[in-house]
């Protein structure tokens, strides 16, 4: 009718997501900067078991688990920075002219984001989160995968040692990698939840709100989760080896 106001079609999640993939590919280069965003979670999980083992944790299969834990929270601590940094870059895809009334544009963004890190709009429960990850109810599977190639490592002879030290390097490579070959979208799906949290995708209004942390979770706990599994059992497969080493130098010098 004349005089009538065309609404605009409402934008899925999805396609706002391909959408920021697809610009991030074009303007930035999204896995070189997960690839150093890597880099500085793998020198904070070193600098955290040296740490440890300084203050006097020397059994290496706990050291590990616990320096893997902390660079996890030091990777999510990276991204956050990189949103905080990153994400008023890309206001210009978001739809200003639907839904009436007015925003603010960056400032809306940077209020949404000061504070989310302590957990505000979401957490690390999975609050807000469409599916969950599940592991098993009990440990029986991943017991029986991991039992006998520890206990083969415990009894390895020094060329086995080496090369347990080898495979190790290479499943840590290989999570890395997995991580920075999907660094565009995971940027582009946690820029999104941001930028709909601070209100100014309206085109995605009717859509649940999520803490951005919820994808970053969702698509690196399981590269987490394994590689943790990987260092540990290594840990204390060499550690088995060698009871008196407390580090891998020492199992490698034996």
């Amino acid at each position: 009718m004349p005089g009538s106001r065309t609404r605009p079609h409402a934008m899925t999640r999805d396609a706002a997501v391909r959408t920021m993939r697809a610009r991030l590919l074009r303007d930035s280069f999204p896995r070189v900067q997960m690839f150093i965003l890597v880099t500085l979670t793998g020198l904070a999980g070193f600098a955290a078991s040296a740490a440890m083992l300084v203050g006097g944790i020397e059994t290496m299969a706990l050291r590990y688990s616990l320096a893997m834990g902390i660079a996890y929270l030091v990777f999510l601590l990276l991204l956050w920075i990189w949103l905080r940094s990153s994400a008023s870059d890309y206001l210009d895809l978001v739809p200003t002219d639907v839904g009436g009334g007015t925003s603010d544009g960056p400032s809306d963004l940077r209020a949404a984001l000061r504070d989310d890190f302590a957990g505000g709009g979401g957490s690390f429960d999975g609050g807000g989160a469409s599916a969950n990850v599940d592991f098993g109810a009990d440990g029986g599977a991943v017991e029986t995968i991991v039992d006998k190639p520890l206990k083969a490592i415990g009894h390895a002879d020094e060329g086995a040692i080496p090369l347990a030290v080898a495979l190790l390097a290479l499943g840590i490579l290989l999570s890395s990698l997995f991580v920075v070959w999907t660094a565009p979208v995971l940027f582009a799906e946690i820029l999104v939840d941001a930028l709909l949290a601070a209100g100014l995708y309206r085109r995605l209004r009717g859509l649940e709100r999520r803490h951005w942390m919820v994808a970053a979770v969702k698509r690196t706990v399981i590269p987490s989760v394994l590689t943790t599994v990987l260092v540990a059992g290594a840990g204390w497969g060499m550690q088995a080896y060698a009871p008196e080493a407390r580090s891998i130098g020492q199992v490698l010098g034996r």
